[in-house]
Parts: C-alpha cells; structure tokens; sequence
C-alpha cells in the first residue's frame, strides 16, 4: 500500500475516500511528514492482513486487495466522523495516530452502529452477527449511509426508551413484549390515543393500562359519538418526563394521528369494523381470550346488523344488496308486488353491481367481506340473465330467480 507523496499515488477524483482527501490536504499543508508517511506505509500492509484474515484469506491477491479497501474505509469513517468533514482536523487526526488506531476507531463506530436497534421493537430481537455486520459495512465507501443509519437507529433507541416508561405506566409486563413483538410507536399512539378522548372537564386521562380488542373498538366508538380532545404542544403524558428528543417523538407521533387516523375515526360512513382493520396495525393492541370473542364480533357488527335488521343469512343479504344495486328503498324482504316494481325499475333504469359491492366493502364486517363479494358477484351474473330479459314479458323467470335467491314473501 503505497502512499508516497506524488500525484500519481492519491487520485484527485472528488469521489475519492476521505482518507485520501485528509492525507493530500495534510501533506500539503505541511501538517503530515514525510516520516508518518513512511511509518503508514509500514502499519498498513499488517492492517491488511489482519483485514483479510478475519474476512477470508490472507494468501489470496483478491481477499488483500478487498482488505485494503476495506480499511481504507474504516480509516475514511472515524476521520470523517471524528473530524466532522473537516480536513485540517482530520489531517491531525492522521498526524497523531498510527494507523491501525485509525482502523480501530472506523471498527468501533460500526460496533456502536450495530449495537443501536435496527427496528423499534420492544422485547428480544436477533439483529444477527456483529461479524456479518462490519463485513457488509466496511465495503461501504461513503460515511452517509452510516450517518443516515445512526440518526435512524438513535431515533429507534429513543422510541423504545420511551416506549418502555410508557410500559411501566401502562403496567405491561415484560412478557407481553416478548410474545407479541410490540413496535414502540404502536405503544405511543396507543397513549396519545388514550389521552385524545373526549372527556368532561373535571376529569383526566391517565394512561394506566393499554387497551384491548373490545377497548379499542369501544375507544373508537366513543370518539365517534362524544368527539375528541385537542392536544397542544408540549404534550404532557402524566406519569412521564419526557426529554426534547422524546417530547419530538410524541409530537411528530400525535400530528401522524391527526393527519392519518382522525380523519378515519370522525368518518362516520366507515364502519366500525372497517375502521377498526384500518388502525388496527398502527397501534398496540394486548391478546384476548377467546370467549371474548363474539362480544368483540357483537360490538363492531352492530352497524351491519342495523343495515340487515339482525338477518345474516344470505338470502336477506342479497334482498338488500339487490334494492342497492336497482337504487330501491332498502328491504330484507320483499313483497311479490314490490319484486316486481324492482324488476321493472331494473328494467328501465338500469341495474347497478358495484353499488352493492360499495355497500359490502363500506359496511361488511371485514372478516366477511370476501365471501360476501363472491356471492354478490355470482348472484350478479345470474341476476343480469333473468332481470334484464326483455323477452320475460310476465315476469315469471325473473321472480322466479328472485324467490330462489332472495326473501319474497308468497302470495
């Protein structure tokens, strides 16, 4: 590794390692001797092959050759983060350390780099081998996808820090991270949600436990009916102090809620059940037991159940989604004559499929929704044979499709 003072030894490129950059500036300013020139061009070869035995093989030309760039780019990422791009600084820093400390210091950084989470999760996460990780970084040749990753990482560390005050608060166990891989921010918005209700003036909100499936859905519910609270900045969480960068979390956290969430929970034309899928994923929602279940199923299909009178069995289904799709009054049921003013006005005016897939994918409790879809479709096809044919003067063929598939009352 030759690092003589010449042009031809340092490329002049812009795209050049920092390291490069730092040795020519200081050779030519007079900060870096002829001296520590020399004593690089001895440290470096033993750098190399420390290098290239810990990635491969010190005996291959192409493993040596793959260990001085690496090097070269550990020596490049401590100066230019040492140094905060400066070149006189990073010169001296080239000046006063043997070259191998250089290196060290690069490996260091990355080791810190790995240390800090890649991902906001709460409770044990495998983030692999520190080995593989310098191995896949010290290729890197430019310190900004280090400096991006670290402002990432330190956000993340700060969520979880947060995240875990928050916990104790909420007084959620440790094990509950563990099972269910809780994402910081989800455990944030779940307690600025919690602050966000409407409640009378005398009254606070404390975030003393998370919520639920059933608490969710009712939380929702009961924004819908009584509003909801403003909340300004700083926002305070009672039980927490929160430091500037976690204060920054919880306000860019509350304005993703504003901007994402609100405008669905105030969208009173969105079911409950819809709505709940929507955000379900955005925030932390504790396990339920299974004989909860059909309470939660009772909550968000109350709103369906308005639409179909309580009736799920298809035939009612179908009756509703035909008076949708002919732009009729909506029924469950249907009287011989009132089939028989559909067919007409179908016949007339048109028959309309996608209102009633609409009104499936707006009011349908989501778990339902495909079925539903499949069954409209395959009624549809049929529907367009027997309501729209014209030559079906008495009607006979198209009320008798209606009696197979839908509730009309005889007589």
């Amino acid at each position: 590794m030759n690092l003589e003072n010449n042009d031809s030894a340092i490329t002049t490129f812009e795209d050049r390692p920092f390291f490069e950059k730092a040795l020519r500036f200081g050779i030519q300013q007079g900060i870096i001797s002829d001296e520590k020139i020399s004593a690089i061009n001895i440290e470096a070869p033993k750098g190399l092959v420390q290098i290239a035995k810990a990635f491969g093989s010190p005996f291959l030309r192409a493993e040596i050759e793959l260990a001085r760039f690496r090097i070269v780019n550990l020596v490049s990422l401590y100066l230019s983060e040492t140094s905060r791009n400066d070149l006189k600084a990073a010169a001296r820093l080239i000046r006063d350390n043997t070259f191998l400390t250089l290196s060290r210091g690069g490996s260091t950084l990355l080791k810190e780099l790995f240390a800090l989470p890649e991902y906001p999760i709460l409770g044990l996460l495998d983030n692999g081998h520190v080995e593989d990780f310098l191995e896949f970084w010290s290729r890197k040749k430019s310190s900004k996808d280090y400096q991006q990753a670290k402002k990432q990482r330190l956000v993340f560390q700060a969520e979880i820090q947060l995240a875990r005050k928050l916990s104790v608060v909420m007084k959620l166990p440790l094990s509950i991270f563990q099972d269910q891989h809780c994402e910081a921010d989800a455990l944030i918005r779940s307690a600025l949600l919690i602050k966000m209700q409407k409640v009378s003036a005398n009254s606070e909100i404390v975030p003393q436990h998370c919520f639920d499936q059933i608490e969710f859905a009712s939380l929702l519910n009961s924004m819908r009916k009584k509003g909801l609270t403003r909340l300004e900045d700083p926002i305070i969480l009672p039980g927490i102090k929160l430091n500037e960068i976690e204060q920054n979390i919880v306000t860019l956290l509350k304005n993703d809620i504003v901007a994402n969430d609100l405008p669905k929970i105030t969208n009173k034309k969105l079911s409950l059940d819809n709505l709940i899928h929507q955000l379900k994923s955005r925030y932390f929602i504790l396990g339920h037991e299974m004989e909860d279940t059909a309470h939660y199923d009772t909550l968000v299909s109350k709103e369906w159940n308005t639409h179909t009178k309580g009736k799920n069995d298809i035939d009612a289904i179908l009756t509703l989604l035909l008076c949708k799709a002919a732009k009729a009054p909506d029924n469950i049921t249907l009287s011989k004559s009132t089939a028989k003013k559909i067919i007409k006005k179908i016949r007339s005016e048109g028959f309309y499929p996608e209102l009633g897939s609409q009104f499936i994918k707006e009011h349908a409790p989501f778990e339902k929704q495909e079925s539903l879809l499949e069954d409209w479709l395959d009624f549809c096809e049929q529907a367009e044979i027997y309501l729209l044919d014209k030559d079906d003067l008495s009607l006979d063929g198209a009320l008798h499709f209606l009696n197979e598939n839908c509730y009309v009352e005889k007589g």
